[in-house]
């Protein structure tokens, strides 16, 4: 979920700034907000949970949450992919640089690694499919893409080919991934123009290890904006990030959120499998005239429960309390890609988002977790 497009390029801070300022969050403090922080949200208090990453891994990105039997005492462990530095292409990022991913699993309940599974390329994005009781990454979004399949309690990767493939002139891969009804969605990353697949519904044929895509809706699709309620077509340069509604949300329950990251836009889709009905909210935030590059969401389900987020440049996780804000809050993320990296809120009727009060240097995936499932 790391793009690549010169507009979104921004430099990253000093490592040694880096550093200081992921020691000077341990712990993280404040008051919960409580029911009305919408308009204040204030500062969720938390702490590190993963202070830093596993040896020769840099970079973590997306996050998950899965339990395997056999692994940890059959705990949920919380994942996150370290993406090494490696290009979006899967070509190392230095002369003689890594070529393979991180995928971390770390106990819920003291941040301890568990385990960690290495995979080829750059992972971009991570998700657990409890129906199958697996982890899913795809690599590479830029070019070179390819899905893998992994056993947590073996360790296994199996990695599969797309057909069709999602490259049109060498360009273009898979990015995020959403569980929606049961079926793999993937987000197709870096298009050429507006013309091409948004989203791919994937079946795995586990015997030729080939993962076919159909293309669920498209960059110049037919949408409700959901501001002015008026029908638009949209022009989505950037694909990005993909996320499944929660009964809890306040809107949108049940659909597959799409981010174009580039563009600060989230469409949201109806579950229907055919003529899926689209709904495109522009999003906010606090600077006047930003696009906000949302690359991270997370809705409370609970209104007990932690919110975890991957801050890729500190190299940490933090886990934030969140007792006492109602389920159906919406949370995203902004890296720094803008000069503006925050946590905050988002309202789905009016697009605006409001930060916290915690800082990060650029944060990217968020995971809520409900305090029963703690």
């Amino acid at each position: 979920m790391n793009r690549s497009r010169p507009a979104m390029r921004r430099l990253l801070i000093a490592g040694s700034i880096a550093v200081g300022t992921a020691l000077a969050m341990l712990p993280v403090s404040g008051a919960a907000a409580g029911r009305s922080g919408a308009s204040d949200p204030g500062m969720l208090p938390g702490t590190i949970f993963v202070a830093s990453p596993p040896a020769g891994a840099t970079g973590p990105d997306d996050i998950t949450r899965l339990a395997s039997p056999g692994v940890d005492g059959g705990r949920a462990l919380i994942w996150t992919a370290y993406q090494n530095g490696i290009n979006p292409d899967g070509t190392p990022g230095t002369p003689g640089g890594p070529t393979k991913s991180a995928i971390a699993g770390y106990d819920p309940i003291d941040g301890r690694l568990v385990k960690t599974i290495w995979v080829t390329g750059k992972a971009d994005g991570l998700t657990a499919d409890p129906g199958i009781s697996r982890l899913v990454v795809t690599v590479n979004e830029d070019e070179n893409s390819a899905l893998y399949l992994i056993n947590a309690r073996t360790g296994e990767a199996t990695r599969f080919r797309y057909d069709p493939s999602p490259a049109e002139n060498d360009n273009g891969g898979t990015d995020s991934i959403a569980i929606w009804d049961g079926r793999i969605v993937l987000a197709h990353s870096n298009p050429n123009d507006t013309e091409e697949v948004t989203d791919y519904a994937v079946d795995l044929d586990r015997a030729t290890g080939i993962a076919h895509l159909r293309a669920l809706f498209s960059d110049d699709s037919t949408a409700l904006d959901a501001l002015t309620h008026t029908t638009v077509t949209l022009a989505l340069t950037d694909p990005d990030t993909n996320a499944v509604m929660p009964d809890a949300a306040p809107r949108f329950a049940g659909q597959l959120a799409t981010i174009s990251q580039a563009d600060g836009q989230i469409v949201f889709a109806s579950s229907g499998h055919h003529d899926r009905d689209l709904t495109v909210l522009n999003v906010t935030d606090n600077v006047a005239g930003n696009v906000p590059p949302i690359d991270g969401l997370a809705t409370a389900t609970a209104e007990r429960g932690t919110l975890f987020v991957v801050d890729a440049t500190a190299g940490t996780i933090t886990a934030l309390k969140t007792d006492g804000w109602p389920a159906g809050t919406v949370f995203v993320g902004e890296p720094s890609d803008n000069g503006n990296p925050l946590v905050g809120t988002l309202n789905l009727f009016t697009g605006q988002i409001t930060p916290l009060s915690n800082t990060f240097l650029s944060p990217k995936g968020l995971l809520f977790v409900p305090a029963a499932d703690s």
